[in-house]
């Protein structure tokens, strides 16, 4: 495979399983804040038990993906030191950002939604909430306007060997990172409303939660669905639009045209040396697998809106059995598309500018990213494979079982935000 081949591998893998957490992560967060935010205002406890549910799910997959950014991070520092010295200047600083922003700010006012039940004030705990979700989107934000310009270079210019903005206002106002910033937003609120509605439909087939927080549940994951499954598709057609502009060479790999990718090839090679182009195919196809699936995620979204008239939400068998599955394929989708932007960017690391080869890391032997690889690898499958344990496990046991840091209530009372006091102690942190 050699070391390009090895290094890409990992790369695909760690990213890829942490980008899954992630997008679970960023959906889930919405859906608590949402539903704590409605109990705040109401002070139906059945909406106080749906926020620690789906919270405690939140918190779960938020630990995990936490351990899978380590490993992301470490193959990134490791293997691609090409790109650290040449994108330093441009994109080092929203890096440094989104890091800050999603290790301390995120990380401190989470653990303060935590333990804040039973100590904060209501509204306080709520802004908590929001806060870390504010937090969690904003990490996005810096993220890919680094992704941005590595997919769209602009404002630059090459200073003995490295890149420096000459425009850094360019690099915020770049066209293709807030469109696909806009895309991920999508593709995470339909991850987390389709998980909401799938869970749903199995804690009801199973006997594990009442119809009130099965409504309750499947009315925010309705919705998010749509929306998110919504927003997908719009920025998703804007970004189709303007990859003929931007990335001529992905365009010709998405139209299959054999012709003008064999021109492009002869025209890398001369520039960089051996610089090969992916596969058509395997960009054509996961871009036809995105599409497809966004497609079929805005019909069940849309039907599931439809029988939320009534109790059929509640009743129809067919739905609950599209639901079982569609709770699976927003992640599929996200990782298709995740495979169009960047596997269809190849040869380059930074589009037109810095190839993968040259972006690697020159130390690298082939026997030290193989034993890397196999290492990363078996510690973010064993992630992947714990997260869905865990999350499986907290979920079935329904939202009176599924607490974390459960403990019972040794002093006082926990006062209802609508302003009475609610017949049941509050007997559980989170």
């Amino acid at each position: 495979m050699g070391t390009v081949g090895l290094a890409r591998t990992q790369f695909a893998l760690t990213v890829g399983v942490h980008y899954l957490l992630v997008a679970l992560t960023l959906g889930l967060v919405v859906m608590v804040a949402v539903c704590h935010t409605r109990w705040v205002r109401t002070g139906d406890p059945a909406l106080r038990q749906a926020t620690k549910y789906w919270g405690t799910l939140y918190v779960i997959n938020y630990a995990v993906g936490i351990g899978a950014g380590i490993a992301m991070e470490y193959q990134l520092s490791a293997n691609w030191s090409g790109l650290e010295n040449m994108g330093a200047g441009v994109f080092g600083a929203p890096l440094a950002v989104e890091t800050v922003v999603a290790f301390f700010v995120e990380s401190t006012f989470l653990a303060l939604w935590i333990f804040g039940w039973q100590r904060l004030p209501a509204k306080a705990h709520l802004a908590c909430i929001w806060i870390v979700a504010a937090a969690a989107y904003l990490s996005v934000v810096w993220a890919l306007l680094a992704n941005g310009f590595m997919n769209n270079p602009v404002a630059y210019e090459m200073r003995d060997g490295t890149l420096q903005l000459t425009d850094p206002l360019a690099l915020f106002t770049n066209p293709n990172a807030w469109i696909a910033i806009l895309h991920i937003i999508g593709g995470a609120l339909a991850v987390g409303g389709f998980f909401m509605l799938g869970v749903s439909v199995l804690l009801r087939r199973r006997g594990r939660a009442d119809d009130t927080f099965v409504r309750h549940s499947m009315r925010m994951g309705a919705h998010a669905g749509f929306w998110g499954a919504l927003l997908v598709g719009l920025s998703g057609a804007v970004q189709i639009e303007r990859i003929g502009e931007q990335q001529p060479i992905k365009q010709a790999l998405l139209d299959g045209d054999s012709e003008r990718i064999t021109a492009f090839q002869r025209e890398l090679t001369e520039r960089f040396g051996d610089a090969g182009l992916p596969p058509a195919p395997l960009v054509q196809y996961s871009a036809y697998v995105m599409m497809a699936v966004g497609f079929v995620l805005l019909i069940v979204s849309v039907w599931t809106l439809i029988a939320l008239r009534g109790d059929r939400m509640l009743t129809s068998k067919p739905l609950h059995r599209v639901l079982r599955v569609a709770m699976v394929m927003p992640f599929v989708a996200n990782i298709a598309g995740w495979l169009v932007r960047e596997i269809g960017r190849q040869p380059f690391v930074i589009d037109d500018i810095l190839t993968t080869r040259h972006a690697l890391t020159p130390s690298l032997t082939t026997t030290q990213l193989t034993v890397s690889l196999v290492v990363l690898g078996a510690i973010v499958t064993t992630l992947l494979v714990l997260d869905w344990w865990l999350l499986g496990k907290a979920a079935m046991r329904g939202p009176a079982q599924a607490d974390l840091w459960a403990q019972e209530s040794v002093s006082g009372e926990h006062p209802d935000p609508g302003g009475t006091l609610d017949d049941e102690r509050d007997s559980v942190l989170l």
